[in-house]
């Protein structure tokens, strides 16, 4: 298995676009995946630079109802014909905000989307599961959510909810080697993440962990963890998945990201655009 980064926060190479997002490209024996769409059509353009022909893909997966993930979908939907979008039915129950110092921020989705609902496969409470594939659509909650989502709400009319993440959904893929773990931002705790597929997947030994793991950096409108709870995380997830790779950016900041790799060391490493993943 392959996985391009098609987007990312950050680019190392000239020929390649950059913006607050994500979006992977997943090449399998039996299907070309793309993974989250970031907030424009970037990750097309950046796609195209790749030699990467995204009308090739035949399934897409949206991690979470954010616009840095589900951003560039309709651009996707207009260039691919074929793709069916699997993501969770909650994403249009709700508009999805940020609230920082009381100035409200629309961070959900384009209504304009609601006009491509014929080619959605709407994940409500069972796991789905074909060709090793394995869309999971409930996790457990059983370690802390990122402190970063204070800011976070849902909102209906003119009623604002606190975000209960229900519109994020798991990702992963069985491989003989091992089960690959796909997270767009881990809003419901990468710790939470990895736990709920080694309660779902039998034989879930997991090889890889990849994507956003929301550990913010501090700031005076949002709240975030502490080192020695960015250590504790690392430490759990070396129970969890002891000998797992790590492939992190988008929403992890440098800041833990570095406080990371004090305990995982080489085996955490940073998304790069462009860069081809091969596990």
């Amino acid at each position: 298995m392959q996985i391009t980064t098609l987007i990312e926060n950050k680019h190392t190479n000239d020929t390649l676009k950059a913006e607050h997002g994500l979006s992977l490209y997943i090449k399998t024996d039996s299907h070309n995946i793309l993974f989250d769409t970031g907030q424009s059509n970037l990750f097309i353009q950046n796609a195209e630079t790749l030699k990467i022909d995204l009308k090739e893909v035949d399934i897409v997966v949206i991690s979470h109802a954010h616009y840095d993930h589900i951003g560039g979908l309709i651009d996707f939907l207009n260039l691919n014909t074929k793709a069916k979008v699997y993501l969770k039915k909650e994403i249009f129950d709700y508009q999805y905000v940020s609230i920082r110092e009381n100035v409200k921020k629309n961070i959900g989705f384009s209504k304009k989307l609601l006009t491509y609902k014929d080619r959605f496969v709407c994940l409500d409470t069972d796991i789905l599961t074909f060709d090793n594939l394995y869309f999971i659509p409930n996790i457990n909650k059983i370690y802390p959510l990122p402190k970063g989502n204070d800011i976070l709400y849902k909102q209906k009319y003119h009623t604002f909810y606190k975000d209960d993440f229900k519109h994020e959904l798991i990702f992963a893929i069985k491989e003989s080697n091992g089960i690959h773990l796909f997270s767009g931002c881990a809003h419901n705790g990468i710790l939470n993440m990895v736990s709920t597929v080694k309660q779902t997947i039998d034989d879930a030994s997991i090889k890889t962990i990849i994507g956003g793991f929301h550990l913010v950096a501090g700031n005076h409108f949002v709240k975030n963890e502490t080192d020695q709870e960015i250590t504790i995380i690392a430490k759990e997830l070396k129970k969890l998945a002891n000998g797992a790779h790590y492939y992190t950016g988008h929403c992890t900041s440098s800041s833990a990201f570095d406080k990371l790799s004090l305990t995982l060391g080489s085996d955490l490493q940073n998304l790069v655009m462009g860069h081809n993943i091969e596990v």
